[in-house]
């Protein structure tokens, strides 16, 4: 991405940089959910899965869009 004052976003990477950072703080909670879980019971292969298959969709959204850029 060009860094000067004529560089504007497109819309599409805004929206995909939104929904992705809104999509990672829910992993992020989910993560907190799990460490408490982890003191008294077994986290289970799909919920870390869950949590592994959201990080994947934001990165793989923002290399798409970032390559366009």
């Amino acid at each position: 991405m060009a860094a000067n004052e004529e560089y504007a976003p497109s819309k599409e990477l805004v929206n995909v940089v939104v929904r992705s950072s809104e999509r990672l703080e829910g992993a992020a909670s989910l993560l907190k959910t799990l460490e408490d879980k982890a003191e008294g019971e077994q986290i289970t292969p799909a919920e870390l899965a869950a949590i592994r298959c959201i990080v994947e969709t934001c990165a793989s959204d923002l290399d798409v869009v970032l390559e366009q850029a």
